[in-house]
């Protein structure tokens, strides 16, 4: 392997929790992580649905 593709990984490895974790503090309560408050709009829920 080389040093571009382990630095590659590492950066993915590290910086995947890291984004999880600040995204996570928004969060208040289970509601805001289920359901987003019920702040967000019907097309963006749309797009989520057909693109998973």
């Amino acid at each position: 392997m080389r040093a571009l593709d382990l630095a590659i990984i590492v950066v993915f490895l590290v910086g995947t929790p890291l984004l999880g974790i600040a995204i996570a503090g928004k969060q208040k309560s289970s509601s805001d992580y289920f359901v987003g408050s019920r702040k967000v709009p019907w097309w963006a829920v749309t797009f989520s649905v057909v693109a998973t």
